[in-house]
């Protein structure tokens, strides 16, 4: 059942932390840590309740895909598609995951609804997704970036800080760069019959998918640096600048990852097991760290 969970997916929950960057000197003030203390527990729950609906939607998508599994080379052992998770176990334990996240979304902010509507906004959609939409071109990688987007609306909502629409921008770009780059590996690694395994594969193969992989890459880096230069809670004195090289370096190894991993399929275990890019990322938040608190 851990295994159908998907933990090692947990990391993209981490994305409800990313509102309190945006939200510096509007909720908190970065030479006073004590003002970001009160939102770490809170932020911390929203992160436990995206886990539970989170991988409610994969063992839904096991469900759904058990078949196609099991033809894949690697998927065809997952707990599910192998028969070792009976299907009514699978089932129970995806509606408590359900609505434990749903609880967990209403106590964050009770009597408010918003986490809860955005919540249930998530669910509808990676449900859609696991039932039908994940067939359709296109459509299926925005919906999965979409969730990315609403993770990090959700820890806006739950700071009570009105979203940035840099904090759209950045993200919904950024997850466009991660959800193509995965359909990009999957169908460089696929072999002669993409469409076995995933039905839209074979539209990511390129040419179309390195051209959607190049925008997308563009739009990334793009919308970073006029965040860096235009928001206007950041250093008037804009070394915010001095974070862009690093978030290049993290573009430009991922998409070397993409096409030289056999681990591209899985983004998290790129971000998780590639010693450059946890470097560059580590490094991206002490700069960053120091630009807030040294301005």
């Amino acid at each position: 059942m851990l295994t159908t969970a998907r933990p090692l997916q947990w990391v993209k929950n981490l994305l409800v932390f990313l509102p309190l960057l945006f939200a510096v000197d509007l909720v908190w003030e970065p030479g006073n840590l004590a003002t970001l203390l009160p939102y770490i527990p809170r932020l911390a729950g929203l992160f436990a309740a995206f886990c539970a609906l989170s991988s409610a939607i994969y063992i839904l998508n096991d469900l759904a895909d058990r078949e196609a599994d099991g033809r894949h080379p690697t998927k065809r052992a997952r707990p599910i598609a192998s028969g070792l998770l009976p299907g009514w176990l699978a089932i129970s334990t995806m509606t408590t995951l359900a609505a434990a996240g749903m609880l967990a979304l209403y106590a964050i902010t009770a009597p408010a609804l918003e986490l809860p509507l955005i919540g249930g906004i998530y669910l509808l959609a990676n449900v859609g997704y696991s039932l039908r939409l994940k067939r359709v071109a296109l459509v299926d990688v925005m919906i999965v970036a979409g969730g990315y987007v609403l993770r990090a609306v959700a820890g806006a909502v739950a700071v009570g800080a009105a979203p940035s629409p840099w904090l759209y921008a950045v993200t919904a770009a950024g997850a466009l760069f991660i959800v193509i780059g995965r359909r990009y590996a999957e169908a460089r690694l696929a072999g002669e019959d993409p469409e076995a395994q995933r039905a839209t594969l074979s539209h990511y193969a390129p040419p179309l998918g390195g051209q959607l992989l190049i925008l997308s890459a563009t739009a990334a880096l793009v919308s970073y640096a006029l965040y860096a230069v235009e928001a206007d809670n950041l250093p008037e004195n804009n070394t915010m600048l001095l974070t862009v090289p690093l978030v290049i370096f993290g573009l430009f190894r991922y998409l070397y990852l993409l096409n030289h991993s056999r681990d591209a399929e899985s983004p998290e275990l790129l971000m998780l097991k590639d010693v450059p890019l946890l470097l560059a990322i580590g490094a991206w938040m002490v700069v960053a760290g120091a630009v807030l608190v040294l301005n």
